[in-house]
């Protein structure tokens, strides 16, 4: 069903720009007469505006990406039912039109389950990509920096090191910092959780250096140099690496390889329809709604 579909939207493409009814406007072009006030894309004869792209967004929790794309698989499929004339009751056509796009989008997806991806497939993928499948270990670790990269900064920062090493509960030291109450009014000192990080992560290397190269949790014994100034650094979790085999993420990677093969075969049926002319973007106005803030984006 899928390659029949999908051979009629292509063939039968080329005509489907001029073609027209003999009792004059087609379907899609009486479709189009509502006036659309910011246009993103053109197929045929109509137009989809930036709207309707945002209702689809929040009915189906879409990306603008997805949802106009969704849009335009959409109407290339209701104008090819028009094309092929299947009736011109209104309401019958119309049932046509939606059963034809729910057959193309049912059988694309029935014909590429996570199931219909082999073995073979699975640990190609996992070869190429084994790394990113790996749990890294994690450090949490809050600090407390002097911003002030002379000796003077230094003694100020070993001094709250022997601070928060003597006291019974360091997190009392970090909060009176935290709070601003610094020793010297003249030297600038702050303090800051971290959320839990790999060795991966943007940050200076002489922190995660210092970080990763401690035994156990709560505090170095040294303080730590870079170019903020210096850090008194308390371990206060270590999150142990994991090593994952292909097995253990076969589910995801087969969910993923669906999915991409089925955005691959919505793709090619509209590129070979755009590079014949029957879809025209207006990329200003894409460019406009792409970049628009306060709509919902599909979680991942």
């Amino acid at each position: 069903m899928l390659r029949i579909v999908v051979a009629i939207v292509i063939v039968g493409a080329a005509p489907l720009a001029g073609c027209e009814r003999e009792a004059g406007k087609s379907r899609t072009e009486e479709r189009d007469t509502r006036a659309i006030s910011d246009v993103v894309a053109r197929v045929g004869g109509r137009s989809i505006g930036a709207a309707e792209v945002e209702a689809r967004m929040v009915a189906e929790g879409l990306s603008a990406k997805a949802a106009l794309e969704q849009l335009i698989d959409e109407e290339l499929l209701l104008q090819e039912a028009e094309r092929l004339g299947f009736t011109e009751d209104r309401e019958g056509e119309r049932t046509i039109e939606r059963l034809m796009v729910r057959a193309m989008l049912h059988d694309i997806e029935k014909e590429n389950t996570p199931e219909s991806i082999s073995e073979e497939e699975v640990r190609e993928d996992f070869a190429l990509h084994a790394d990113k499948f790996q749990v890294l270990e994690r450090r949490d670790s809050w600090h407390i920096l002097v911003r002030e990269p002379s000796d003077e900064g230094r003694v100020l920062a070993e001094s709250i090191l022997r601070e928060v090493r003597q006291a019974d509960d360091p997190k009392i030291v970090y909060q009176r910092y935290a709070e601003g109450a610094a020793d010297d009014p003249e030297l600038h000192v702050q303090a800051e959780e971290l959320p839990p990080i790999t060795m991966k992560a943007g940050i200076e290397k002489p922190y995660k250096d210092a970080l990763f190269g401690a035994k156990s949790k709560g505090p170095l014994k040294e303080v730590v140099k870079t170019s903020y100034g210096w850090h008194t650094i308390v371990v206060t979790d270590i999150l142990p690496g994991e090593r994952r085999t292909v097995e253990d993420v076969e589910d995801q990677i087969r969910e993923r390889l669906s999915q991409k093969r089925r955005f691959g075969m919505l793709v090619e049926i509209v590129e070979s329809l755009e590079a014949q002319g029957l879809v025209q973007y207006e990329d200003q106005a894409v460019e406009r709604m792409l970049s628009a803030s306060g709509l919902p984006e599909r979680a991942e």
